[in-house]
């Protein structure tokens, strides 16, 4: 079937990169499975060191500017196994005062708590006295995020600031700091390679204790590339090295760039991502990010972010909560170095809402399309036990045999309502009236919606799993 061919090329591609590189017994290999507890196991465990974190956008209050928002923010991240947020900080000053409010409910949020969720900065601005100022104003709290005793502090670029002045400043007065950054490479470039990896390591040796790799913006063979050999490269070195992943790309406010849309496949991109990372071991992860609702590569479970965002209401930021929700089982993974046993039966789902080919006249048109996009629907079923899966999509009937582990199917999408169900042993276990695709919009929307359900244990219920769409 097209779907597994395409998968198996994209691994391919990606493994190619770091076969060229790596010694072979780090590329991926079939693990048997352990019988782990995924599902609703919201503790932040690790038996390797690893951990998991979330770039947390700032700017965006996802659930507005309360203690309440923010403690809900940090249950769902918890929920799926992160274990903190790297906070992007665009600034430090009176003048956009809301990143200072924001920070403090963040830290407050956490601390009421008490779940050990961890904190820590993504520097994005270039006013020295105020970074210093910023880390000693939180470097003390209680979930400030540390690692050998110091302070964590990363950045999204910046390379240009006197970072070793700050350093020292802070530690003059009380601060060692842990220092992982995100560098561009010398030229620039959103997709660095190995030697860039090294040219970084070579200029900035003394100062860094380990390096970030902040690389969205690719098709999945150009991003899982760069990170398997940045991972290497910098293992190399004796640095620590956290690796990224992400969801999708859309870059809906970049007109000069044609809008570019990067096809991840849905629960097909999530998998190819994260199995790089399990087999090459990167030392953390930061997934970026959590709520980035202007590229679309948020995993926030978030609904409807336009609810507390006027400037998000168009296009709609379709939630992304089956991404974060697939993604769990994998974040286990990593985190143990054990492949999670299936305890639950799940669908998940992930598509665009409207066809790439319609024309809507007052809006800048989407130019840049990159990756196999196609109008298609993208589904990931996890199962213990075979099953069977029936798609209607605007009237059109199709069905796939899915046998038992994580089975993924692709399928051409019609205008109209989208109904998934899944049987086994001749009974319906699941039905899904997911969001329709649609022609009929005040602006492009490659924002792709996403979602999920579990059976319900037939022991304890009679009636299939039944989910009405999200509200339009």
């Amino acid at each position: 079937m097209r779907f597994k061919r395409r998968l198996g090329a994209l691994r391919a591609a990606a493994w190619g990169a770091c076969v060229a590189m790596v010694p072979l017994s780090i590329c991926p290999n079939a693990r048997a499975a352990q019988p782990i507890t995924v599902i609703g196991a919201p503790s932040q465990t690790s038996t390797n060191g690893h951990y998991v974190f979330a770039h947390y956008m700032v700017a965006f209050a996802t659930y507005g500017e309360t203690v309440e928002g923010y403690r809900q923010e940090i249950m769902e991240a918890q929920a799926a196994n992160i274990d903190g947020f790297a906070l992007n900080v665009g600034a430090w000053d009176d003048y956009e005062s809301y990143y200072k409010k924001r920070v403090g409910l963040m830290f407050q949020a956490a601390e009421q708590l008490g779940t050990g969720f961890k904190l820590f900065f993504s520097v994005d601005f270039e006013v020295p006295s105020n970074i210093v100022s910023m880390v000693q104003q939180y470097a003390g709290r209680p979930n400030a995020f540390r690692y050998q005793g110091k302070f964590v502090l990363s950045t999204y670029g910046h390379q240009n600031l006197d970072w070793n002045t700050m350093l020292a400043q802070l530690r003059t007065n009380g601060v060692d700091v842990f220092f992982i950054p995100h560098f561009f490479p010398p030229g620039g470039g959103e997709l660095p390679n190995a030697d860039n990896a090294k040219a970084i390591l070579g200029t900035y040796t003394n100062l860094l204790d380990g390096l970030f790799l902040f690389d969205p913006a690719g098709t999945l063979e150009e991003t899982t590339a760069s990170t398997a050999q940045y991972t290497y490269v910098v293992q190399q070195s004796n640095k620590l090295f956290m690796a990224s992943c992400t969801p999708h790309y859309w870059g809906c406010l970049q007109p000069t760039l044609g809008r570019r849309y990067f096809e991840t496949l849905g629960g097909e991109g999530t998998e190819l991502q994260w199995s790089q990372l399990i087999a090459n071991e990167p030392d953390w992860v930061e997934i970026v990010t959590w709520n980035d609702f202007h590229e679309s590569t948020y995993v926030s479970p978030i609904i409807n972010p336009g609810r507390y965002f006027d400037v998000l209401v168009s296009p709609r930021r379709n939630t992304h909560a089956g991404y974060l929700e697939l993604s769990k089982y994998y974040i286990t993974w990593y985190k143990s170095n054990q492949q999670p046993a299936i305890d639950r039966d799940a669908l998940f789902y992930f598509y665009r809402i409207h066809p790439m080919g319609l024309v809507i006249s007052n809006d800048i048109p989407v130019t840049t399309l990159l990756g196999d996009v196609q109008d298609e629907l993208f589904l990931t079923t996890m199962l213990k036990r075979p099953a069977k899966l029936v798609v209607t999509s605007g009237g059109v009937r199709s069905q796939y045999d899915q046998a038992d582990g994580i089975n993924h199917v692709r399928v051409p999408f019609h205008v109209g309502s989208q109904v998934f169900e899944v049987s086994r042993d001749g009974s319906q276990q699941l039905l899904i009236n997911a969001p329709p695709v649609v022609t009929t919009l005040t602006n492009y929307d490659f924002f792709p919606t996403s979602g999920f359900a579990y059976f319900l244990d037939r022991a304890a219920a009679t009636p299939p799993v039944r989910l009405a769409p999200v509200t339009w």
